[in-house]
């Protein structure tokens, strides 16, 4: 990839993959049922706290210095020399694709593909090794692995709060007659 065409997408690829998943993904609830959004918001709430909590737990235990300052290259996008572990931008990548999958497998398809463009753009613009990237994928994939499980049942516990005020709340709060 010409160095433009890589720090194009190391840099900025990630935010026009948000906006087309946004788009993609209010196109495909839009008739959907109530019960299968909510199931969807919980769901990817759960992947993203999981998977921002995941990458900031494995910053501290881990230490991956940039490429650039340790194999002495010049990066195509400049970035403090911090560490590189994990990667921010493929983290939302995975979130992401991760979303858009959990509405519709085939749609997360282009995605996909966008995501490893994000994540070799990085690694290409000399930012970021190779385990920062996938290190970031494996937190959204903990993520995902959590709210296969919880995620129902934060539904089920809503679900009977909500149902259980309606009964509730429609006979306490009625008038009585004087």
């Amino acid at each position: 990839m010409p160095g433009d065409v890589t720090a194009f997408a190391a840099q900025d690829l990630v935010l026009i993959d948000a906006l087309l998943a946004v788009v993609a993904v209010v196109y495909l609830l839009y008739r959907r049922p109530r019960a299968f959004i909510l199931r969807w918001v919980i769901a990817v709430v759960v992947v993203v706290i999981v998977g921002f909590v995941a990458a900031k737990i494995g910053a501290a235990v881990y230490t991956d210095p940039r490429p650039f300052t340790t194999d002495h290259i010049r990066p195509l996008v400049s970035r403090a020399p911090d560490n590189g572990f994990p990667s921010d931008h493929a983290l939302l990548a995975a979130a992401i694709v991760t979303a858009v999958a959990l509405v519709s497998p085939l749609w997360s398809l282009p995605f996909v593909l966008l995501g490893f463009l994000v994540d070799w753009a990085r690694v290409g613009a000399g930012i970021h090794h190779v385990a920062d990237v996938v290190g970031s994928a494996l937190f959204v994939a903990l993520g995902l692995l959590i709210a296969v499980f919880v995620a129902p049942l934060i539904v089920s516990w809503l679900s009977r709060r909500i149902s259980g005020r309606l009964r509730g709340g429609a006979a306490s709060g009625a008038q009585r007659p004087r």
